[in-house]
């Protein structure tokens, strides 16, 4: 096995489903916060908001994905820069992925500006993830360890130590164990149980 140059490994999330309301010169601003995992649940969240606040003519939304970086950001008709970019900003000062966050405007009478839009839609995004639940999701490889039974304890106190949680067990005559490895222990794990079994293991990323 082996492993390339570090990434990153962990990013932050939020748990479920949020909600916030905020009024500004008589304008409500509803905003939802999701956790998606893929552009088809993005544009599924949009869909819900709209039919829930049929009768609201905005939704402006932004997302973030871990999964490449994706990102986007919709005005949906408020004017250019005044919406989804606040939204937007709103989830990056929290440093979230694998979030969207919709913000339903319904007009109270009195026009806000470019500039008061940009504020409120941002400060409704805000409101909205300050009530959610943020979790950090650590990323893992499965990897395949081999090696005779002889070495079982030390392996596993090893694994035990470094936080690498065993999620299969296909042991036969020799030891096999199936390894949930954070990427950032990739680089040292071969290296650290080839000294422990004195080189008497082979590891396998699991496809």
């Amino acid at each position: 096995m082996k492993a390339g140059k570090m990434l990153d490994d962990s990013y932050k999330t939020i748990e479920s489903r949020c909600t916030a309301e905020i009024k500004v010169n008589r304008s409500k601003f509803i905003a939802n916060a999701f956790n998606i995992k893929s552009l088809k649940e993005a544009e599924e969240a949009v869909s819900g908001i709209k039919k829930t606040f049929f009768d609201a003519r905005h939704h402006p939304y932004a997302y973030v994905l871990n999964d490449g970086n994706v990102f986007r950001y919709n005005d949906d008709g408020e004017p250019g820069g005044s919406s989804g970019k606040p939204i937007y900003d709103a989830i990056n000062k929290y440093g979230l992925k694998d979030v969207i966050v919709v913000v339903t405007r319904y007009f109270g009478g009195i026009k806000l500006g470019v500039g008061g839009l940009k504020r409120a839609y941002f400060e409704s995004a805000e409101e909205c993830l300050k009530l959610c639940k943020i979790i950090e999701i650590v990323i893992t490889k499965a990897v395949i360890l081999r090696f005779p039974y002889a070495y079982i304890n030390h392996v596993m106190r090893y694994l035990e130590r470094e936080g690498i949680r065993v999620s299969g067990n296909n042991s036969g005559e020799n030891a096999e164990l199936v390894c949930e490895v954070r990427l950032s222990k990739l680089s040292t794990l071969e290296t650290d149980l080839w000294d422990i079994t004195k080189g008497n293991i082979t590891t396998e990323m699991s496809v």
